[in-house]
C-alpha cells in the first residue's frame, strides 16, 4: 500500500484537540510541524480534519513531486527556446516577451499539486517528474501570471495550446483579416454616401 509523506503546520498547534487528532493520525512533532506517513485514505480523513479547521491547519504532502525549486526559472530556459527571434509568447495571451519580461509559471500550480494526491499521479501519467519539470514551465507575461494564480481549469487548457506557435500565427492571420474586411467596409459605406 502507497503512503505519502505530509506535514501539517498552523497558528494553533498548541490546541489539545489538534494535538490529539494528529497523533493518533500518526504524524509525529519535530518542533514546527507535524509530519508522517499516511495512507491514501489517511490523506483523505487528515484533510477533512485539517480543512474543518481551516485557517488554523495547513496540510502539505511533502515528497518532491510538489515542491518549488529555487532553479525553475534556469530550468525552462534551458528546455525551451525564444518562439519568435529571440523572443518568447505568453502561452496564455499571445503577447511577445523578451527573455528579462519572460515570467515562468508553473502550468499545473505548485499550491494544487503539493496538497492534491490524484493530481500527482496524473503528472506522472504525462511523464511529468516534479512540479519542476520543464514540461510543466510556461512562459507567460506578468499580468496573465498574476491572473491565473493558483487557477487550473481553462488556464491549463489554454497553456497546453498556447505551446504550440501555429496556434498564434493562425489568431494574428483572423485577427488581420477581420480588421482588413473592418476596413473594406467602411471604406465601401463611405464611398456609397458620397455618390
Amino acid at each position: 500500500m502507497k503512503t505519502y509523506p505530509v506535514a501539517v503546520s498552523g497558528s494553533h498547534m498548541d490546541e489539545k484537540h489538534i494535538r490529539k487528532k494528529l497523533t493518533r493520525a500518526g504524524l509525529a512533532w519535530d518542533g514546527i510541524e507535524y509530519s508522517g506517513q499516511v495512507t491514501e485514505g489517511g490523506l483523505k480523513r487528515l484533510r477533512r480534519f485539517c480543512d474543518a479547521q481551516d485557517p488554523k491547519l495547513r496540510l502539505k504532502i511533502t515528497n518532491s513531486l510538489g515542491r518549488r525549486r529555487a532553479d525553475y526559472r534556469r530550468r525552462f530556459f534551458s528546455g525551451h527556446k525564444p518562439d519568435l527571434g529571440k523572443k518568447f509568447i505568453c502561452v496564455y495571451c499571445g503577447r511577445r516577451l523578451k527573455k528579462d519580461s519572460v515570467t515562468v509559471d508553473h502550468l499545473y500550480p505548485v499550491g494544487c499539486v503539493s496538497r492534491d494526491v490524484k493530481l500527482q499521479k496524473k503528472l506522472e501519467r504525462q511523464g511529468i517528474r516534479n512540479i519542476n519539470d520543464p514540461k510543466n514551465l510556461v512562459a507567460s507575461c506578468q499580468s496573465c501570471n498574476a491572473r491565473k494564480g493558483n487557477r487550473m481549469g481553462l488556464w491549463i487548457l489554454r497553456g497546453k495550446l498556447g505551446r504550440h506557435l501555429w496556434l498564434w500565427w493562425i489568431r494574428y492571420a483572423l485577427r488581420l483579416a477581420i480588421l482588413a474586411a473592418g476596413a473594406f467596409g467602411l471604406w465601401y459605406l463611405g464611398s456609397q454616401f458620397l455618390w
